[in-house]
C-alpha cells in the first residue's frame, strides 16, 4: 500500500511555525533549538503566509551581509507556498518537490488548516520503509515458515 503524506505526520507532537514579525536572528535560534531545517511563517490573524529556511536566512541575509537581528522574517521568507493534502502519496509529494525545486511542502488539510510541512528527506525514508515492507512481503511469500 502506497504510504501517504499523512503517515509522515501523524504521530508528530508539533507543529513548526514563526511569526512573520520575528526577526531573522530569533528565526534562525528557533530553527536550531528544534534541529529543523524550515518552518511555516504566519501573519499577525495566524495564517501562513510563507515558509522559512536556513537556504533562505544564508543566502538572503548573511550572504548580502545583512544583521539578523534588523531583518524582518517577512523580508526573506519564501512566499510561493506550495501546498499539498495529507492524503497525497509520498511519491507524488517528491514529484511536487522535485518539479518546483523545493525541499519543503507545506501541508494542508481539507480546509486550508496548516498541519506542517514534509521534506524531501521525510519522503524518502517514507519511501525506504515502504520498500522494506514490500521485501519483507516477497520473502515471506517465498519463503513461508510453517
Amino acid at each position: 500500500m502506497s504510504k501517504r503524506v499523512h503517515d509522515i505526520i501523524k504521530d508528530r507532537k508539533h507543529i513548526y511555525s514563526i511569526s512573520n514579525q520575528a526577526t531573522v536572528a530569533e528565526a534562525a535560534r528557533y530553527l536550531k533549538e528544534r534541529g529543523i531545517r524550515a518552518a511555516g511563517v504566519y501573519n499577525l490573524t495566524g495564517k501562513v503566509v510563507g515558509v522559512v529556511s536556513q537556504s533562505d536566512i544564508s543566502d538572503k541575509v548573511a550572504a548580502e551581509n545583512y544583521r539578523p537581528s534588523d531583518v524582518k522574517v517577512q523580508a526573506i521568507a519564501s512566499q510561493n507556498l506550495i501546498k499539498i493534502t495529507s492524503d497525497a502519496e509520498c511519491s507524488a509529494a517528491m514529484q511536487v518537490m522535485h518539479e518546483k525545486g523545493v525541499y519543503h511542502l507545506i501541508v494542508e488539510d481539507a480546509e486550508g488548516t496548516f498541519l506542517g510541512m514534509v521534506s524531501m528527506r521525510d519522503c524518502i525514508t517514507m519511501s525506504v520503509e515502504e520498500e522494506k515492507e514490500r521485501a519483507d512481503m516477497y520473502k515471506e511469500y517465498a519463503f513461508p515458515s510453517y
